[in-house]
């Protein structure tokens, strides 16, 4: 199949016990940028950066809400909580001519790293933030495992290949 990715189509974002309602239009997801070191030596001609594979920085989520509210600032109590969201993609079948839909599923666990309430205008959103350190994060598309890190179990995933096996069987 020649499928062309198009969009997501909707989502929605749960914790370990409810729907969040009031979510803004869009979520930031964590930026994954491995932990590095310079590489420089006699003999070599300048330096690099060398990844030290399955080792990440901080991983930030950023939820956005719509309005100052209860279930903003209950995700700031000091525990870890699951947030999962699901979301509907479409990509444009060009074989049929069909549009199709596949799920998208992000599931990560975490504490929280802040708030930020917003502003206040007449008329408008408060555009109220809610960050979380993401220690945990599993993105799957239509049931396969595209991404699983762990960082507390060392764990490192890509399409359902273990990253770190040949390390762990080292230490």
């Amino acid at each position: 199949m020649n499928m062309i990715p198009e969009k997501v189509v909707n989502y929605n974002l749960y914790t370990d016990t409810e729907k969040l309602i009031g979510v803004s239009a869009e979520v930031t997801l964590p930026n994954l940028e491995p932990l590095t070191e310079t590489v420089s030596g006699a003999g070599l001609l300048g330096e690099w950066d060398s990844v030290s594979q399955g080792h990440f920085g901080s991983l930030a989520l950023e939820i956005g809400f719509r309005h100052i509210g209860s279930q903003a600032f209950a995700l700031q109590q000091m525990k870890d909580r699951m947030l999962v969201l699901r979301a509907a993609q479409q990509a444009y079948d060009v074989s049929s001519g069909v549009t199709q839909h596949r799920g998208l599923k992000i599931s990560m666990k975490g504490q929280p790293k802040g708030i930020n309430p917003g502003k206040i205008a007449q008329n408008a959103n408060t555009e109220t933030t809610a960050v979380y350190e993401v220690l945990y994060l599993k993105i799957e598309e239509d049931g396969k495992v595209l991404l699983e890190l762990d960082k507390l179990n060392f764990v490192y995933v890509l399409n359902g290949v273990d990253q770190l096996s040949g390390i762990r069987n080292l230490i």
